[in-house]
Formats: C-alpha cells, structure tokens, sequence
C-alpha cells in the first residue's frame, strides 16, 4: 500500500486497484465491487432505437392475451356480472338503487341549481351518464352524478355568458324566437336545441339555453380529455395531488359552494361575481343588501336545515347500524316544501322564489357546438381532473373495503365515456358523490346494478313527475346543500392530525385552502399544485447528510445520534444521504459531507503546502482532530502501552515494523475492531477518541436512499471524489442503486471510479479497513 511520502497529494494508481489482492484465498469474505455484481447478475437492457420504444409502448397498450379478456377489459361489467348471484345480489341491489334514486332527486335539482343550471338537467345527468359508467366502469360501489366541486367549476364557467351580453344576443347561432328546429348538416356550426328547456320570458329563456349549451360543450371537452387520459394511461396523474391538497382544496370549495347558496337563504338577488375574490365581493353584496332580507325565506331555509341535521346526523348516522335503509329526509322535506309552497303560494304571497317550469320527458339529442368552447379548454381540464380525482380516490377506497380490483385507467375512460354521452342530452360533466356512494354501500348495494335501478326510477321522475316540483322554492334545494357540505367542513379537524404527523402535509392543506378560498377553486388548486412541489424540492434540499456507524454482530449501519451501542471505526467516515442528489441540494451535499468527515480539503491543502507532504500532515493530525468534528466526545489522552479508558476498558497498544496498529482489548465491555479504530463511550457506544488515528483515510457515501441522481449529481460527486484525493483521502461509493447507475454510466463516470464502487456499505467498510491498515503499517515503521 501506499506510504504516502509524496510532497504533493497524488495517490498512487495501484492504491485504488490492490483490494482484490491483499485478501488471500482464505479469506472468507471479500469485498464486492458494484461492476463485478452487475457483470454476473444484471441483465442488459435491450437496445432500442425511438420508434422500437414506441411501438413496444403501443403494444402493452392494446395488448390482450384472448378475445373474451380483452372484450372483459373494455367493458369490464361482462367480468364483474359472469359472477352475479341473482338471488343474494339482486334484492340487496334493487333495495340500495331505489335507495340512491331517492337521493337522486333532490341532490341533482340542487347541485344543478349551483351550477347555474335548471333543476331538471341534475336529473338527466343521474340517468344518462350513469347508465355509461354501468358499461366502462370498474368499481362497484359508487354513485355517478352531481357533486358539488364539480357543479360549482361548472356554474363558474356558465356564468361568463351573462357577463357578455343581453340575452338578446345567441350564443353559437341559436335562435331566440322560441322556435326549435332539428338540423344536423352543420355540426360545428349549428347547435340543435331541446324542446324541453323552461320559457320564461323570451330574453331570460334565450339566456338559459346559451348556458345549457356552454355546459353541453363543456362536458363533451372533459370526455374528451379523460379518455385521452385513460388511453395514454395517465391514471396516475391524481398521484400529484396529496390527500391533504385535495381536502384543503374541497374545504375551499365548500365555502364557495356555501357562499353561493346565502342569497337563496335570505331571498336576495345578488348577481355571480367575477371568479377572483368572488367570496369577499359576494358577502360584501349580500351585507349591503341585507335590509331586502325576504324574513318568509330565511324562516323556510332555517326549518329545513334544522330538520335535515337532526335526522341526517342524530338518526341514520346514529342508528345506521338498525336501519336498513337511511330516512330519505331530502327527498321528504323537497315534497313537504313543495306542498307547502303549492297550497299557501309561497311565490305569490311571500315572493318566493321557486324552481319554475319543469319539462316532461326527455330531451332530443342535440350535437354539443365546440367552436365557441374552445376558449374554455383549460377549464374543461381542470374540471376533468378534479372530478376524476375525487372519483377515483372514492372507487378506489371502496375497491379495497370490498376486496377486489379497480382499474383507474380504465376509470377515465368510464368518466370520459360518460361525459361525452351526456354532452348530447343537456348534461355538464358528472363525479361520484362521497355521500350518496356511502348510503349505496351502508344500504348492501353489491353491483353497479344498483344504478341501473336509481336511473329507472330518476327516469320515472323526468317522464312523469317532474313538473310536480314546480312549485319547490329554491330556498330549500339550498337548505339541502348547505346541510350536505357538513362533512367537508369537518375536514377542518383534520389539521391537528396533519400537525403532527407532517407539518409540511399540514402547510399544504392551509395554503391550498386558502388559496381556493381568496382566488377561487381553479386558481386556486394552480397553487396548492405549485407549493406542493416546492415543498418537495424544499424536503429534499432541508435533507441532512448524517454519519453512519456500524451496529455489532450487524452488517448494519445506522446514525448515531438515534441508534446506540453503535461503534466506529476511525480512519473511516461512513456518510448517509436520504434524499435524491441533484442540481437544487448538490453545493449542500458537498457542504455536509465536508462537516461530518471534519477534514475539509482546501484548508488541508494550505496545511500539506505549509509541512512539506501529506505524510507530515498524517503525523501532524494524529494528536488532534483536523476540525473538531468529534468534539461532542469527551477528550481522552493520548494512548499509551497501557492505560485505562473509560470506567472499564483498559487497553495495549503495540506498534511495530511493518505491522498495522494493534489494539488488544483487555475488557469484554471493549469491542474494538483488528484495526484497533474504535473506543467504547460512556452511553454505550463507540466513538473516536484523540488518538493516533484520527486522521480520515477513507470516506464512505451510502448511496442506498438515492432515488435518482442528474448530471449536477455526478459531478457532485467527482467532485468530492477528487478533492479528498489531493489530500490522501480515498472516496468510496456504496448500494449504488440501477437509476443512479445508469447515470453515472452514461455521464463517463463508472469509467474512471469502477473500482471505487462497492456493492453495500460493508464491503467498502472491509475495502477501506484493508487499505487503511496498509497504510497505518506503512507509516508505523516510518515513524519508528
């Protein structure tokens, strides 16, 4: 090995290339190079050229083994219904189908409502995308339709048609003299209309349909952009939102969902702000309106609350264990409103205001007109995301209660699917509702033939008894929104877990919140987005090098600081990083390392010009640690032939030609390694003393936590690599993983530091113990 009587810091090329032969064949156990491993084991990665990539891609896409399981994996209801047991299955399906279909009803009127809709379209859209989902989707348990983050998304978009004009204006050449035609010869440029949209008066009429048709085109765009998503199998692309994002941004959401509803409450006519500050413009309005407060609705809406938490949380939660089904409340105090409104003409007498005229039956398919969409785009992804990541986390949660496989890809292309279809029928883009998923589930439904049920019995609702809702005062369906957001308020209460278990989780959740809350849910959601990947980067970047001991009797190195009974070997610096290694955290990494190891090249450099050569340095730095990055030990006197270390360790150190320092150990409290590099302390653990050996021969980076290094990284490391290596010091690098392999393959590195890489950390340990007693023995009989 070498003596390191240089004046300048080269080390000798043999040094790093002779681990191999100081081991003999008797040796039981030798060090393991990451390159000899990859050259006996690692399988190599075929070499495809772009397009190769691209259709091997293509062909996992489309890939099926037979006929019947790609059909299966197409429309996965033929697998999930080849099972179906009629007898066990059907009752508890058609009791939880009604059950949803009773909550159906009132729901979609009201989410319809907030989305600036008429309350019939909530009711088309819990038949006609529903029964899509029934075909393409895969998850058993939920119920497809309204919800309110996506109604409110929705309504914000609708309501820019009213900012743009009077009424009298069309929106996509529809015509405003009430008349209604069926043409298909111009699908971009002609829009056919339903007969069954409410006439009012002709400008009001005129307004509605341009809203109904906005909508429509809305949600063939959010089709559109989930099934691309599905095919491309972008499913995972809800992964970049957190579970806390998405509660902080539903709790927003809810606010702005309960805000829009006050005006209804109190019977005040309010116009729909501009999206950014709408919250603090809105209450502003409604406190400089307040002395119109119609005192009939506010006491209509305060009975229906009332009613609707008693029985909502103090009955079906609290006895949901004793009843089969769940009241339907909702459905109740929607026919006990409209009863009451027809007999005492709550619109005439108290100036209620009311649903209006609900058509009977349902409407022609009409061609959604994209040309005066497109502008909305952003919004239509958005929108496509968010409802595809509130349904999917529901179906995926209900998938693992039940014990069985839930595709999210194949999810997106149901939603999208669904969309798409419902575009042509006056629909806007539709979700799974947490509340309504719940009953289904609580009520026994097993199958998505429950929503074939719910749907049947909405469908006798849109042909039948629809125009009996009429009379319904708006002030109620309110009511039944306000009382339903309880559960996302509650989500408040999450912050106090979230405190603990992550403050960075918590901030998320605060500035997400927020966020949606000031700027409304769309930007909002931008930024929780964007500080959520600033808090990663700043993880990464707060990540602390942290110096690694060997565990007795353990392959098995640990921190110190966390860990006791762990013991060191001096002359060797074990160095852990858990985080990536990359261009933002690179000049920290150097940093830290240089710190830990307590030997920092550059003022060593000046000290080795200043002695003359390294081995003087070497001589110099063994009676006291170069930085002090030990002085957390208590100091110990310089060895000599016997003394007393600690309350019982005694040991004998013997020196002499050609041999390495020998440590004997005289205590069994005392496990000092054969190289004689650690001392016991007083805790239990071993950690240098200032004895001859505190010089840093050898440094060890752990690369077992790194995920993923980039070019930066790379030279990161050379860098440590070469300037440890003009003052004497030997860097090695440990459990490599395959990713960070590759880069350092590609970037030339593997080429220059091979032997440098050693399969775990225990086989650099046993690499760098082997060279370190060359060298020590080296210096010891230059020193006698």
């Amino acid at each position: 090995m070498s003596n390191f009587k240089m004046n300048t810091g080269d080390i000798p090329p043999n040094q790093l290339t002779n681990i191999d032969k100081t081991f003999s064949s008797n040796d039981e156990v030798k060090p393991y190079r990451t390159s000899a491993f990859r050259k006996e084991y690692r399988m190599e990665d075929p070499n495809l050229t772009f397009p190769e990539k691209c259709k091997k891609t293509a062909g996992k896409l489309v890939s099926c083994s037979n006929k019947r399981k790609c059909l299966e994996k197409v429309l996965p209801f033929l697998r999930i219904y080849r099972k179906y047991k009629i007898r066990t299955d059907l009752p508890n399906d058609v009791i939880a189908g009604f059950t949803v279909g009773i909550m159906q009803l009132p729901q979609g009127m009201a989410y319809a409502m907030l989305a600036d809709m008429p309350p019939v379209v909530g009711l088309y859209m819990a038949f006609f995308p529903v029964l899509i989902y029934f075909f393409f989707g895969t998850s058993r348990h939920i119920s497809m339709g309204t919800v309110a983050v996506v109604s409110l998304m929705t309504g914000s978009v609708v309501s820019n048609i009213a900012s743009r004009g009077s009424g009298s204006q069309s929106f996509a050449g529809l015509p405003t003299n009430n008349t209604y035609y069926n043409d298909t010869t111009g699908l971009n440029d002609t829009l056919i209309t339903t007969p069954y949209v409410p006439t009012v008066e002709s400008a009001k009429d005129d307004l509605i349909m341009q809203k109904l048709a906005l909508a429509s085109s809305m949600c063939f765009l959010v089709g559109v952009v989930q099934v691309i998503f599905g095919v491309c199998r972008l499913g995972l692309v809800t992964t970049y939102m957190s579970d806390p994002l998405v509660s902080g941004f539903t709790t927003g959401a809810a606010v702005h969902v309960f805000t829009s509803q006050v005006k209804y409450v109190f019977g005040l006519k309010i116009p729909r702000f501009p999206n950014l500050f709408q919250i603090i413009y809105t209450y502003k309005a409604i406190f400089e309106n307040i002395a119109q407060t119609n005192y009939v609705t506010v006491i209509i809406s305060a009975i229906c609350m009332v009613i609707l938490y008693i029985v909502k949380v103090h009955i079906n939660q609290r006895f949901k264990h004793k009843l089969k089904i769940p009241v339907p409340i909702e459905l109740l105090v929607v026919i006990a409103g409209t009863l009451l409104s027809y007999f005492f003409n709550f619109k005439t007498e108290y100036n209620v205001k009311i649903v209006g005229k609900i058509p009977a039956g349902l409407p022609e398919p009409r061609v959604p007109n994209l040309k005066s969409a497109f502008e909305y785009v952003s919004d239509a992804i958005i929108i496509a995301v968010v409802a595809f990541a509130q349904s999917v986390s529901l179906a995926a949660l209900m998938a693992k209660k039940h014990n069985y496989a839930m595709d999210s890809n194949q999810e997106l292309i149901a939603y999208g699917a669904g969309n798409i279809f419902g575009s042509f029928f006056s629909c806007y883009p539709f979700a799974a509702s947490v509340s309504r998923s719940s009953v289904q589930d609580s009520a026994g439904g097993r199958t998505q033939i429950t929503s074939i049920f719910s749907a049947s019995l909405v469908l006798v609702v849109i042909i039948l008894i629809g125009p009996l809702f009429e009379c319904l005062p708006n002030c109620v369906l309110s009511s039944i929104i306000m009382v339903a957001l309880r559960s996302m308020f509650l989500q408040i209460l999450e912050l106090k877990h979230l405190w603990k278990v992550s403050k960075y989780d918590c901030v998320i959740w605060v500035v997400t919140f927020l966020a949606v809350v000031i700027l409304y849910v769309d930007l909002g959601l931008w930024v929780g987005l964007v500080f959520s990947f600033l808090t990663v980067v700043v993880r990464t970047q707060c990540t602390k090098a942290v110096s690694l001991q060997k565990i007795p009797d353990m392959e098995m190195f640990a921190d110190d600081k966390k860990y006791v009974k762990t013991q060191t070997q001096l002359g060797i610096r074990v160095i852990g990083f858990n985080s990536p290694l990359y261009y933002a955290n690179g000049d920290m990494f150097v940093k830290q390392v240089f710190q830990i190891v307590g030997l920092k090249p550059e003022r060593a450099r000046k000290q080795i010009k200043r002695l003359g050569s390294i081995l003087e340095f070497r001589r110099v730095s063994q009676n006291t640690l170069f930085c002090g990055s030990y002085s957390h030990v208590d100091p110990q006197p310089s060895l000599t032939p016997t003394q007393s270390v600690g309350d019982h360790t005694s040991v004998s150190m013997t020196i002499s030609n050609g041999s390495s320092g020998e440590l004997s150990q005289r205590n069994s409290t005392a496990d000092l390694q054969s190289n004689g590099s650690s001392i016991r302390s007083r805790n239990g653990s071993m950690k240098p003393g200032n004895g001859v050996f505190g010089y840093v021969h050898h440094v060890i980076i752990d690369c077992s936590s790194m995920c993923f290094i980039d070019s930066v990284g790379s030279k990161v490391l050379r860098q440590v690599i070469e300037e440890y290596k003009t003052v004497g010091t030997i860097v090695f690098l440990a459990a490599v993983k395959d990713e960070v392999w590759q880069v350092l393959e590609a970037t030339g590195f593997t080429d220059k530091y091979d032997s440098q890489i050693y399969l775990s950390v225990h086989d650099a340990v046993l690499a760098a113990t082997v060279e370190g007693e060359g060298e020590y023995g080296n210096e010891g009989s230059e020193h006698m």
